[in-house]
């Protein structure tokens, strides 16, 4: 049989657990004690069929893709500080283009350090192997193969309360490092010119003028060094990033948020080819326990993206998501979600602008709390100004977990 087959009754067998995990407490999974740890390991099969393999606008293939996500996620059990250790991952193994296949990992080492009863440093370090599909704005048109790339990364963040006034700081490092990739036809391209270091910096300061309900003004700043030029341009792509917004968040539960922010953004060029992209920004977050078995969450953002159209220096992207949980039993959960982005190709001569739509819907059914199964239906529509640059996609999938 072919590589999907053969790998899904391979993985079949084994009987790990997983990180699924419905509303009611009878159905979570209990972890295992190691020390001052408590381990959850989890591991998820899946089947799913696309229509569209490579989100073409004509002569789409569709292709039938077995996944494997192991999982395990260690978190302490001391009185004061919190260390969490994760390491995923995720394995598309394609029917139809073995070319495709991909093995995707995230790890990552952080917590929380409470100082004082005023003062918490959270820290995080990450490691990252990721890919991105043929098909994606960012890879070459003539690719053979998906795009690959890993991330290294470290973070700090220091939060301090005084009475209603509270401060944020924060900085940031992550190095991106590119495959090269073949080529349809033979040969290899280089991705050289993706490769790149960014530092990100943000301050906040909040003041809870009623009970649970904060104003705030946050600033950031970001520094993007490429390590080589633009092919196409022959200048590096090397910039910095600022943005000052203010907003409200109210926060009357733990398991309840909205936070709205609104502001301005620009990034400047070192190089004069690229010229400048500003706009306006906003982040938006909501989280909303609407009766005790059904959840609504919301998302909204304004941002800027880099590009590696050679026409654009860079992307302003809109991002909306708004999405319903709803728990039918104690051992069924329904869900889904819709959404929608506009991309704006900015700078230098392009015109581009993309509106993309998408659908989900999806449902878990638990059998026990080391057990469940799933099914998932998603819509994807990307529409272009620029020929042949849409796509049509629909997806079908069905899951099976093991957690412990």
């Amino acid at each position: 049989m072919k590589i999907v087959w053969g790998s899904l009754v391979a993985v079949a067998a084994l009987s790990v657990a997983g990180a699924a995990h419905a509303q009611s407490r009878e159905y979570q999974p209990n972890g295992a004690r190691v020390g001052s740890f408590t381990v959850f390991p989890s591991l998820t099969v899946g089947l799913e069929y696309t229509d569209n393999a490579f989100l073409e606008d004509t002569n789409t293939e569709d292709d039938t893709i077995a996944r494997v996500r192991p999982g395990i996620l260690a978190r302490s059990n001391f009185k004061r500080h919190e260390v969490v250790a994760s390491l995923t991952g995720n394995a598309a193994f394609h029917e139809n283009n073995d070319d495709d296949n991909t093995f995707d990992y995230d790890a990552r080492l952080g917590g929380t350090i409470e100082a004082t009863r005023a003062l918490r440093i959270l820290p995080e370090v990450s490691y990252k192997a990721g890919s991105e599909p043929r098909g994606d704005n960012n890879v070459n048109n003539l690719a053979a193969e998906p795009s690959t790339f890993d991330v290294m990364a470290g973070k700090v963040k220091a939060i301090y309360k005084a009475g209603r006034v509270s401060f944020e700081a924060g900085a940031g490092a992550a190095y991106s490092d590119y495959d090269d990739i073949a080529i349809t036809g033979g040969g290899v391209a280089s991705q050289d010119d993706r490769d790149r270091l960014r530092i990100d910096t943000e301050a906040k300061v909040a003041y809870e003028f009623r009970s649970k309900t904060d104003v705030f003004v946050k600033g950031t700043y970001s520094m993007i060094d490429f390590d080589n030029v633009d092919p196409i341009v022959l200048q590096k792509r090397d910039s910095d990033i600022f943005s000052a917004s203010v907003g409200i968040s109210h926060r009357p539960t733990a398991k309840t948020e909205a936070t709205i922010g609104a502001g301005y953004i620009v990034e400047n060029f070192d190089n004069n080819a690229f010229g400048s992209v500003d706009g306006f920004m906003v982040n938006g977050v909501l989280a909303w326990d609407v009766t005790p078995l059904t959840t609504i969450t919301g998302r909204v953002e304004r941002r800027i993206d880099q590009s590696t159209d050679a026409n654009a220096s860079s992307e302003l992207v809109w991002n909306g998501l708004l999405g319903v949980s709803h728990q039918l039993r104690r051992n069924v959960v329904l869900g889904g979600d819709v959404g929608y982005s506009n991309r704006l190709f900015e700078g230098r001569a392009s015109n581009r602008e993309d509106d993309r739509y998408q659908a989900r819907a999806k449902a878990d059914y638990y059998i026990n709390r080391n057990f469940s199964v799933g099914a998932q239906y998603s819509f994807a529509r990307r529409i272009s100004n620029i020929a042949n640059s849409g796509y049509t996609e629909n997806r079908v999938q069905a899951t099976v977990t093991a957690r412990f």
